[in-house]
């Protein structure tokens, strides 16, 4: 029985379970038979789930014929959709899946649950004071779970096999809480996962195989066939890729390869300390005066990061995109621009600004059976300088447009070199300014062009300013200056650049002036905030004429959309006679989900010169079950005066997707077709699988059972069965399988990402992993290898308080392992109590985190040992009290 104080510290957040239970109750006390409710005699129970506590517990009263317990707090604690209306003596709704209808009738006496029915018994149901009161016995029967109230120990305790919804809601939470803990780990730290290169690997396949046929009045049945295949493996200890493609007659028209090695330590060819080399078909450099960034045959040779903006203030994305497939870009979680496949079946987000400081650059990838793939990178403008005293160098040349393997002529603009070759250094100075020299030399038109450029880019304080000149060899010059800053919350960006006679990228023997402001800044609309960005480029030429280019963009997140509006305008100034109109046009964009259907939509209007309907489309993409979804889209084309409808069926099985497309237009053409989509994995005897293991990195995980504790998956040890392991922020589709294995695909290569376990997924709450996180930095088509060894685990406990005694609240604690590695952090309550749950067996220290005893101004060095063990499963340290940090004397 519990004191009145306790029940009513926690009866607030029952209140509203108890005003839905109580409505209609009379303020006497209700008799029913023999039986009388009293308020005295309430337990208030806390529920357990596992190893989990729900909510602020329930209220029960023990009868003659066991215990009840008030059905408002049981469905509020659980979470349950379910209505009470006592007036109407009723109460409906669902339990855990909509299949289990529960339907009361108490006036009439009878209940429905689950497709059965069966007569109330008088005692199923007591009136109290705060409503309805429900015999447990009855509760689990409607409900399917054991209900076991143990009002000794003020406990009810929940049965069940299936994980309920609102113990997955707190797994989800817990396991969200867990990767945003991890960012906080120096990785440096945490054991490292080597995966060591190999003289051959055979290579992991991914195909994109899709057929149809099309039929139009004027032209008749047309027969696709189209098909993609990207390899990924090892050779002569380096990483190969190859990405063949068909035209639609399923003639292969395209064959690019590559051989390289990427290294993010930088420990590669001895001296030069290369992050990165690789021949076959390669990007060129990115500059703002001159060359390609088009990938084509060649090789390179770099220092830089792997993951590296190669521009000032704008930089560029590219990569694979089969047929079938879209992409988003973010910025800050901002929606930038959509992209479809190109004639090279690949995206390009070309010319992305940059703000100053961090953009979250997030890149999604959109498969026609669901398929979803995400390529995130951080890049900190403003910090991402040259560091002191290093040398970044880079150096290469390739073919723009030209793969490897031609297999037939390819398309190159007559603007792209025939051939280009670069060599580029940067050095840093100091903390602020780093120096750059950067010589080019392209075949353009059958003439050989070369040019030097020199720059030097500084930070002062919110902002960098880069300014850089260059020459040609046929006597053409080139200036330019950049300016990157942070005022408060406003963004600027701002650019200046002269040409004479030079031959800018896209532009030969260019004669202008050019500059180029863009603003960006978020307006606040009451608690809403909407990401502003305007952008003013004027472009004056030598022969008199200029343009004017304008934009502006607004983007918003509402709810579950992300919404972006932009106007563009365009005015052309010539060096004789009027000026044509301006040209004025506005789309919006966006992404969201209604419900279960994730929404993506486009739309463009013509202001001017014409005012027209350009184009409109939106698509919708619905799952109907864990294999089956479906995906619907209406367009229309306002020139073409042409609407069309597309319905797509997609089922996913163990081993591949297939989608099953539909559509017709309103000229009269329907289309049908077929669109597979499966990998090989070679580690397993080129078994099929619906993962993308070629284009991106994956982590193979194995649970087992650590008996002697040694590190090692002994013969004998047995494996773990229904683990959920998790790869930097994704988590695993399946638990691990009967072998304790699991794959997770899909991650980004050349990327260091801790692997972990997640404990809620363990059948033993007295189980932890040895090892809480394990570094990887996996590669394109090569699984690496991790394994998880779980041992027998405890808890430390103990209280932090002042010198008066009381509790020393908001300390963040650390826990050292005899290596010195921190293995668990906590924090200290209101009481000062703190608590490291599932600690492996094996001696520690505490410790209070630097932040705190700054903060606090105490010493962080408790000169606490505790041991968890088998015979000592719980490390009970006491109360501890602080000393002062010690003061260095200092004369006067």
């Amino acid at each position: 029985m519990v004191g009145a104080g306790t029940w009513l510290g926690k009866t607030g957040a029952l209140v509203a379970a108890a005003w839905l239970t109580a409505v209609g109750a009379g303020a006497a006390t209700p008799i029913t038979g023999n039986w009388a409710a009293d308020p005295d005699d309430q337990f208030l129970l806390d529920v357990k789930l596992h190893q989990y506590r729900l909510g602020d517990g329930v209220r029960a009263y023990n009868t003659p014929e066991g215990t009840c317990v008030v059905f408002g707090d049981f469905l509020t604690t659980l979470d349950v959709p379910m209505k009470i209306d006592l007036a109407a003596k009723k109460a409906s709704g669902w339990a855990f899946k909509e299949s289990n209808a529960i339907s009361i009738d108490k006036g009439a006496g009878t209940v429905a649950y689950g497709g059965k029915s069966e007569a109330l018994a008088k005692t199923d149901i007591r009136e109290t004071p705060e409503g309805w009161c429900v015999n447990s016995a009855a509760l689990a029967r409607w409900f399917g779970v054991g209900v076991k109230p143990l009002t000794n120990g003020s406990v009810l305790v929940l049965e069940t096999e299936a994980k309920l919804p609102v113990e997955l809601a707190i797994e989800r939470q817990k396991r969200a809480e867990n990767l945003q803990h991890r960012a906080k780990f120096d990785l440096a730290t945490l054991p490292q996962v080597r995966l060591p290169y190999r003289m051959w690997r055979a290579p992991a396949l991914d195909f994109v195989v899709s057929a149809g046929m099309t039929y139009r009045a004027d032209t008749g049945a047309k027969v696709d066939r189209r098909s993609s295949v990207y390899a990924a493996g090892e050779i002569a200890h380096m990483s190969y890729d190859a990405q063949v493609a068909t035209d639609q007659k399923g003639v292969p028209t395209s064959l690019r390869m590559r051989a390289y090695r990427s290294d993010p330590d930088g420990d590669l060819l001895g001296p030069l300390h290369a992050t990165h080399f690789g021949f076959g078909d390669v990007a060129g450099l990115t500059t703002t005066l001159g060359g390609s960034p088009t990938s084509g045959r060649g090789a390179v040779l770099t220092n830089r990061p792997v993951v590296n903006p190669t521009n000032f203030d704008r930089t560029r994305f590219e990569g694979d995109l089969p047929s079938g497939w879209d992409a988003e870009i973010y910025r800050n979680g901002e929606l930038l621009a959509f992209a479809t496949a190109d004639s090279r079946q690949r995206y390009v987000f070309d010319d992305v600004q940059l703000l100053y400081g961090e953009n979250q650059i997030q890149i999604v990838l959109y498969g026609p059976q669901g398929q979803i793939r995400t390529r995130d990178e951080l890049i900190n403008v403003g910090e991402d300088n040259v560091p002191a005293g290093k040398t970044w160098y880079w150096a290469g040349f390739n073919q723009p447009s030209h793969d490897l393997v031609s297999l037939n002529k390819e398309e190159v603009s007559p603007l792209e070199p025939k051939y280009q070759a670069a060599v580029s250094v940067e050095h840093g100075l100091d903390d602020r300014t780093s120096v750059g020299v950067l010589a080019r030399t392209m075949l353009l038109d059958d003439q050989r062009v070369t040019f030097v450029e020199g720059s030097v880019r500084r930070s002062i304080g919110g902002a960098l300013v880069e300014v850089g000149a260059a020459r040609e060899s046929n006597g053409g010059t080139a200036a330019r200056a950049q300016l990157l800053a942070k005022l408060g919350s406003l963004n600027v960006s701002a650019q200046a650049l002269t040409a004479n006679d030079f031959d800018l990228p896209g532009a030969r023997n260019s004669n202008l002036r050019e500059a180029r402001l863009a603003l960006d800044a978020p307006i606040h609309i009451g608690r809403a905030v909407i990401p502003a960005h305007t952008d003013i480029h004027y472009t004056d030429r030598a022969d008199g004429s200029a343009q004017l280019d304008a934009a502006a963009r607004l983007g918003a997140q509402i709810g579950r959309f992300n919404l972006a509006a932009d106007v563009r305008y365009t005015q052309q100034y010539l060096a004789k006679g009027p000026a044509p109109p301006a040209n004025v046009v506005t789309s919006l964009i966006g992404t969201g989900r209604v419900g279960p259907v994730r929404l993506r939509g486009s739309t463009s209007f013509e202001v001017s010169p014409t005012s027209r309907f350009r184009s409109a489309e939106l698509t919708g993409y619905w799952s109907a079950s864990d294999n089956a979804d479906w995906e619907g889209t209406l367009a229309y084309d306002g020139p073409q005066h042409r609407g069309r409808m597309r319905l797509a069926h997609i089922r996913r099985f163990s081993g591949l997707a297939l989608a099953v497309t539909g559509e017709a237009a309103t000229d009269g053409s329907v289309a049908i077709g077929l669109n597979l989509n499966f990998s090989l994995d070679p580690t397993h005897g080129f078994s099929f699988s619906r993962d993308r293991l070629a284009a991106a990195g994956s982590v193979r995980a194995r649970v087992y059972r650590d008996l002697n504790d040694n590190g090692v998956a002994d013969a004998g040890e047995p494996f773990e069965k229904g683990a959920l392991i998790t790869a930097g922020h994704a988590i695993a589709q399946k638990p691990t399988d009967d072998h304790g294995t699991v794959t997770i695909a899909g991650l980004q290569t050349f990327s260091p990402i801790t692997v972990g376990i997640d404990r809620s997924s363990l059948g033993d709450p007295m189980l932890a992993p040895k090892k809480a996180l394990q570094v990887v930095t996996p590669r394109p088509g090569v699984p690496a290898e991790v394994d998880i060894g779980l041992v027998g685990a405890g808890d430390i406990e103990g209280a932090i308080v002042k010198n008066g005694g009381l509790g020393f609240e908001g300390l963040d604690l650390e826990l050292v392992d005899s290596s010195g590695a921190v293995v668990s952090t906590a924090r200290t309550d209101y009481d000062g109590y703190f608590l490291f749950e599932g600690v492996p067996y094996g001696s520690y220290r505490v410790r209070i985190a630097k932040a705190s005893a700054d903060a606090a101004g105490i010493d962080p060095n408790l000169k606490l040992q505790a041991t968890v063990s088998v015979e000592q499963p719980v490390a009970r340290t006491g109360s501890i009290h602080l000393d002062p940090r010690p003061k260095i004397a200092s004369s006067q």
